[in-house]
């Protein structure tokens, strides 16, 4: 493992910790017997990546499209097109993300909610609805 940092050191120095994790690497603290690892937002961003959200859909008989996403199986919505089926699919995975990390130790500790985590972490990190929308596969 790497070099544990100690949190007294930490607060002592905060701006050069931050200056390494953002330019130069990760850094684990430790404070009594809890260690935390702190990454910049590019290098979660890249960690979770791998992370990849898959939409089903299928068009109803009226034309409409409606669809879920395959790794959190309870986010359905409907729309006129696939790209409006997208967007609703992405708005409600934010209002659950937000959900889910002001609720963190509950959904966290839930079984079947419990694998999201990642899924929440990637979709937190976006900056807009559009780019949540774009992190779908079909």
């Amino acid at each position: 493992m790497q070099t544990v940092l100690n949190a007294t050191d930490v607060r002592a120095n905060f701006g050069g910790f931050i200056d390494t994790i953002v330019r130069e690497k990760p850094q684990a603290v430790k404070r009594n017997r809890d260690v935390i690892m702190a990454f910049s937002k590019q290098q979660m961003r890249e960690l979770l990546s791998i992370y990849e959200l898959t939409f089903e859909y299928e068009q109803d008989e009226d034309g409409r499209y409606a669809g879920s996403i395959e790794q959190i199986e309870d986010i359905v919505a409907d729309g006129e097109s696939v790209n409006e089926l997208r967007m609703e699919l992405a708005r409600h995975l934010v209002e659950y993300a937000i959900d889910y990390e002001n609720n963190y130790s509950r959904y966290y500790n839930t079984p079947n909610r419990h694998k999201h985590a990642p899924y929440i972490l990637r979709v937190l990190l976006e900056d807009n609805l559009e780019a949540v929308s774009q992190m779908f596969h079909a």
